[in-house]
């Protein structure tokens, strides 16, 4: 699959934990494990998955939605199936998703076509952390209100939904990274993330002793002021504090970094500044740790680039399936005409 450019508002959280395969994120096996039906995931060898470049989301819904495409096999025979994870960033259930869904997949198979492969099974998957409870039907046949008699004449799929809007922090299970992303994916939309951020910020400094935790502290504390409105300087300053000394300590750099140059002062510029050198340094840092030894001309590449761009490939850091898939992208964006 060849990559396919795609413009996000900010880095989204909601798929890390899904996009990583090493010891540094929360590995999808782990997720699959915990959400997939016990039916469904023994048909798959997980220690096949890799992932896909390119997204296939409609253009007109990409402030509402991303995916993941992941190649897999299927235990026994070996033969190649796709997990295609859709995730739902609206506050409330999609009642049309089992179409934007076929609209995808079509997609998908279409570029198996144009690339000379064979057909291969999708299993769709709905990631959704909205403010009211999924109650849409699953299925296709149940968009089209057809009598059952036309069942078998008539298009029909189902797709695994994961509903995290109804959840409690102590129902969220899997490794702590998937706890943590999973618990801020829930709150979002949550009435009283407020009184929910203490118990958010500890539940992330778990992961402060992990090599890369510091980083993904980083994303989650962006994520929650940039995606929410809803946390001020104060109230996360007061969380960090509660953690004692760590949270003394990464106070100063990521409250500097994302919330505090200019943000009370109205200085936009300044804050423009300080988000993107906390952006710069977050990408290099994540590309580090994932890749090794980085040319030495990146930084100054990344330099030149606005807040927004650099929101784009922070994100793009985190789920690249390799270095040169995130250079390809960087080079995409500062030749956005070529």
């Amino acid at each position: 699959m060849g990559p396919r450019p795609c413009r996000r508002s900010l880095p989204l959280l909601p798929q890390i934990p899904f996009a990583g395969q090493n010891d540094t994120l929360c590995p999808l096996t782990v997720y699959l494990e915990e959400y997939l039906p016990a039916d469904l995931l023994a048909l798959l060898d997980l220690d096949t998955l890799i992932l896909q470049d390119g997204s296939f989301i409609d253009e007109t819904l990409r402030e509402q939605q991303s995916d993941l495409l992941y190649q897999t096999r299927l235990q026994g025979d070996g033969r190649a199936l796709y997990l295609y994870f859709l995730f739902e960033h609206k506050s409330q259930p999609e009642l049309l998703i089992a179409l934007q869904l076929l609209g995808y997949l079509l997609a998908i198979w279409q570029e198996q076509v144009k690339q000379k492969q064979p057909l291969a099974p999708i299993i769709p998957l709905v990631v959704y952390h909205g403010e009211k409870v999924w109650h849409v039907p699953t299925d296709f046949f149940s968009l089209l209100g057809a009598p059952e008699g036309l069942r078998p004449y008539l298009l029909d799929f189902h797709y695994q939904l994961s509903d995290f809007s109804h959840l409690s922090a102590e129902e969220i299970k899997g490794e702590i990274w998937l706890r943590v992303c999973l618990s801020v994916l829930r709150a979002i939309f949550h009435p009283g993330l407020r009184h929910e951020l203490r118990p958010l910020i500890e539940l992330a400094f778990e992961l402060h002793e992990k090599e890369t935790g510091v980083e993904y502290i980083r994303t989650i504390m962006y994520y929650l002021t940039r995606a929410t409105g809803r946390v001020s300087r104060a109230e996360l300053e007061q969380a960090l504090l509660a953690q004692g000394a760590p949270g003394e300590k990464l106070m100063a750099t990521i409250a500097d970094e994302y919330i505090q140059i200019g943000m009370e002062k109205g200085l936009k510029r300044g804050l423009e500044q300080g988000l993107e050198q906390g952006l710069e340094r977050s990408i290099l840092r994540i590309l580090q740790r994932r890749f090794g030894v980085l040319p030495s001309g990146l930084p100054g590449r990344l330099a030149e680039l606005p807040a927004m761009v650099l929101e784009e490939l922070l994100d793009e850091a985190i789920i690249a399936p390799s270095f040169d898939a995130f250079v390809a992208r960087l080079t995409a964006v500062e030749n956005p005409s070529s």
